[in-house]
């Protein structure tokens, strides 16, 4: 049996310019992001060694860096995310990332709104 092992960030606070609206793009607003990557067990697993498996604070880095780029879509930015995690790491076979966005602009709404997307290695 093939063991795989999942790494997650959970809801990492971030601040972003991410949306369709100008002010949006000009003020930002507050987004949590969540990811899940799956690969095959790392040798880390048996070894307790930094280096035979995926850090989550590098994980972080590629998260924070791609979501520094304002896009018109949280689509887009977990679209962005998803891949470059991939090319950074090819033993990742899949990535879930869920992109929220605390406080959306919409009139007499309470509560946040979210795209969440799985993405398999092709």
């Amino acid at each position: 049996m093939l063991e795989t092992l999942t790494i997650s960030l959970d809801d990492v606070l971030l601040y972003g310019r991410h949306g369709v609206m100008t002010q949006e793009r000009e003020v930002g607003n507050e987004f949590r992001v969540s990811v899940a990557v799956t690969m095959p067990a790392p040798a880390g697993c048996a070894t307790d060694k930094l280096e035979g498996t995926l850090s989550y604070a590098d994980i972080y880095d590629v998260v924070s860096e791609q979501f520094s780029r304002p896009s018109a879509l949280i689509e887009h930015v977990a679209h962005r995310i998803s891949r470059a995690l991939f090319d950074r790491w090819p033993l990742i076979d899949r990535v879930v990332v869920k992109v929220t966005k605390v406080t959306p602009p919409i009139p007499g709404f309470a509560g946040s709104a979210s795209v969440c997307l799985d993405v398999p290695r092709r």
